[in-house]
């Protein structure tokens, strides 16, 4: 059955799905589990969270699905869906802080280990921004949200929101490019 859903698009997958058609969300699940788990990294600098985050993420666009109103696409929708998931995770994380002995040390080594280093530091420098910023720059850059749409969905002007995205990317190039490679404490940069 799912074969046959998997030349639809992710619109008519969703009204599919709301008609009663179960197999139509797992399809959507699919095509998008991957970008979502991304966002969703990115946003929380954690793989656990960001399982939780994604996981919540689909959850609520299984519940949500009638309430899906078309003013933008499917995937925009579920991005700020992911999004706001990932508030939530990283809020409930902020009231249960984890020890600094259980954080997972960095790889060392080349090739894939850099790759891997590179995406750590990617991370714990998103995870150090501004929540605003952060926020713009994940749905922009990561999510393919574009700025009338982070506008729409965060409640600001356009102009704060291109605003938003410059001035993460230049606190984000300024984190990354830090020597020593420790990054200073959430605290020290907002």
């Amino acid at each position: 059955m799912e074969r046959d859903l998997e030349h639809l698009s992710d619109e008519e997958l969703l009204g599919r799905f709301v008609e009663g058609t179960k197999d139509a969300f797992a399809v959507l699940m699919r095509r998008h589990e991957d970008r979502v788990f991304g966002i969703a990294l990115r946003m929380t600098g954690d793989r656990g969270d960001a399982l939780d985050a994604t996981q919540d993420a689909f959850i609520h666009a299984f519940r949500r699905a009638r309430s899906f109103r078309g003013d933008a696409a499917f995937g925009t929708w579920l991005y700020r869906i992911a999004i706001n998931s990932c508030h939530d995770v990283l809020r409930r994380r902020a009231r249960a802080p984890i020890p600094k002995e259980d954080l997972p040390e960095e790889p060392t080594g080349g090739g894939d280990d850099e790759r891997a280093a590179a995406r750590i530091d990617l991370s714990a420098a998103l995870a150090l921004l501004q929540e605003d910023y952060r926020t713009a720059v994940v749905m922009h850059d990561l999510g393919g949200i574009p700025y009338e749409q982070i506008a729409h969905e965060t409640g600001v002007s356009i102009g704060t929101v291109k605003s938003r995205i410059s001035r993460g990317r230049r606190r984000l190039a300024a984190l990354l490019e830090q020597t020593g490679g420790e990054l200073p404490s959430q605290e020290s940069t907002t």
